[in-house]
Parts: structure tokens; sequence; C-alpha cells
């Protein structure tokens, strides 16, 4: 799959923004992660980029996005992480298709809840996922 020269040109700018070192992997991973419409394991972003990265590469690329903020990460219930584009920052729920394990970004439901912690504790996340049926597997 050709990404749009406007993916490109976004996810170029979106690591030039963070004065980090644009390298193809990098560019050509964020936009995989721009042009999904749901998280990607790690698996999905292989299969999607064309010519082939090394499966290491990826790894290392998907955990440098999630560490940069420019990625977010969440795990289901199969112990498969998940990589979508962080909106900064990243407030939202997530669903998971019990049926086929896909994971759909909830931008309209808030995962700032207000919590009652007990002193001296600090959130730093909430994370939310909504579990049921996906529309295609109804």
């Amino acid at each position: 799959m050709s990404h749009a020269p406007e993916t490109i040109t976004k996810a170029r700018d979106l690591v030039t923004q963070i004065s980090a070192r644009t390298t193809p992997a990098r560019v050509r991973v964020l936009a995989v992660l721009l042009e999904a419409q749901r998280p990607l394991s790690h698996l999905d972003v292989l299969t999607t980029l064309h010519p082939a990265i090394d499966r290491v590469t990826v790894y290392r690329v998907l955990d440098w996005l999630t560490e940069q903020h420019l990625a977010h990460k969440l795990s289901g219930d199969d112990r498969v992480w998940r990589f979508a584009v962080a909106p900064a920052p990243h407030h939202h729920a997530h669903f998971q298709c019990e049926n086929c394990g896909r994971f759909f970004c909830l931008e309209n439901v808030s995962s700032d809840l207000p919590v009652s912690l007990p002193a001296h504790f600090m959130a730093r996340m909430v994370e939310i996922t909504v579990k049921g049926i996906c529309a295609d597997c109804r």
C-alpha cells in the first residue's frame, strides 16, 4: 500500500516538530498509523508496509513513537499491543470487539473520569475499554 504524499508529509512534520531525526522507518510507520481507521498491532503494521521494513525495526519505531507521545498503545485480552496515533493529549476510550479482536478509538467518549485517589497517590492516566461486538461482526 502506497501512502498519500500528504500523509508522508504530515508524518515527517510530526517527527520534525519534536526535534527528532526523521528516518524513513519512523516516517513510514507513522504514516501507516495516520491512515489507519483503528489501532493496529505490530503484525498489522508489518503487513501494511510495502516495501517491507524489518520486524525488529518496526517494533523499535512503534516503541519510540509511544515514548515520544506520537502514538499510544493499548493491550487487549489477547496480550497483543495495538498502536494508534496519539491525539494530544490522549483522552478517549476504546472499544474492543470480542469476536474479531479489533480495537476502535471512541473519540467522543472521554476517559477523564473523576477518580478519588488516596492521599499521596497521583494518577497518570485512566484507560477505558468497552467490550462488545463491532458493526462488522454483528
